[in-house]
């Protein structure tokens, strides 16, 4: 691909004492409805913000209705924290709300990092502080296959040489100007090849791909899932307060959101977000990575009832500056 882009990722021009830093409410409810009641109700949550080089947890709660008979919490071989629960008696609604207060930080990378190619940033040039378990986000997933299609992409993306940052900046503008963002698209069922055929999905789908190219070139990427800062808008409480995403508002800022994160040496992890071609910065809340989807699903779990008895899914988030925060971030485009 001859077109250059200018890196999309912020360099160390600012020091990190300077760097955007705003503090958040967020509120994630997932709330299910049944047309009949169910008996049992077991359930693994990936709603927790984790603590990150750029972002603070300073405190968290999830709370449950009907109250759970079981509600704990897991720290996995990543470092996520999920969340686990089970409800035993009969039931026709199931919500799960978290709450928590969290302090980001735009991440700031070193431009020595950025800038040199991308074949550097291979396995073999890691070094030894690179943990080994990075070693698990450089090949095929459950959910990340390498195909033909995968590899034309990476093609027009790694050329020879060229610069890390400007290879993905030149992946976020490709993914998202050549896939269509639609809801209706895809399930989280849908393959990554039906993705790549179609060239429509959401961000889920769209962080799939953008690892999977990065992986076919011997890079190590890994999906990561969290939240968009909503508009300032009360929590929702119950399904009765949903409502349509605020004119304006980045895609994917009223439910959970994910993109991809690239192990660069020298630097860390860089995160880019296709859905948005935006590079992650003080806008984003992290809650957890894996290898893919199959890893950090937002909910997963078995009910026990009659076939067919759930009636509806809804899900709600809001990500909100604390009180007494004035910073209003401005766009970075890749």
């Amino acid at each position: 691909m001859s077109e250059q882009l200018p890196p999309c990722v912020p360099t160390g021009d600012r020091g990190a004492d300077t760097a955007a830093s705003v503090t958040y409410r967020v509120h994630h409810l997932t709330a299910y409805r049944y047309r009949t009641a169910v008996t049992r109700n077991y359930g693994r949550a990936h709603v927790e913000p984790r603590t990150t080089a750029f972002q603070r947890v300073l405190s968290h709660d999830v709370t449950v209705s009907p109250q759970p008979t079981r509600l704990s919490t897991h720290t996995d071989f990543y470092g996520n924290s999920s969340t686990y629960l089970l409800v035993e008696e009969s039931h026709e609604h199931l919500d799960l709300h978290s709450r928590a207060l969290v302090q980001v930080t735009a991440p700031i990378y070193a431009p020595d990092a950025i800038a040199q190619p991308w074949e550097r940033c291979t396995p073999p040039h890691w070094g030894p502080l690179v943990p080994g378990a990075s070693h698990d986000f450089t090949g095929e997933s459950p959910r990340v296959r390498i195909s033909s299609a995968v590899q034309e992409i990476a093609r027009d993306v790694f050329d020879p040489e060229r610069p890390i940052g400007d290879a993905l900046s030149t992946l976020t503008a490709l993914i998202h100007d050549e896939f269509t963002y639609d809801s209706g698209a895809t399930t989280v069922a849908s393959t990554l090849e039906e993705v790549l055929a179609s060239r429509r999905g959401v961000c889920q789908d769209f962080a799939h791909v953008g690892i999977a190219v990065v992986r076919s070139m011997g890079l190590a990427a890994r999906y990561v899932s969290g939240y968009l800062r909503t508009a300032s808008a009360p929590a929702p409480e119950s399904p009765s307060a949903l409502a349509t995403t605020p004119a304006g508002e980045l895609i994917g800022s009223a439910a959970s959101h994910a993109w991809l994160s690239v192990l660069v040496p020298g630097t860390g992890w860089v995160d880019i977000d296709p859905t948005n071609r935006a590079v992650v910065d003080e806008r984003f809340v992290t809650t957890a990575w894996g290898r893919d989807y199959s890893d950090v699903a937002p909910l997963t779990g078995i009910v026990v009832g009659p076939p067919g008895a759930t009636d509806g899914l809804h899900v709600r988030v809001s990500v909100v500056p604390a009180a007494g925060e004035g910073h209003d971030s401005v766009p970075n485009r890749c």
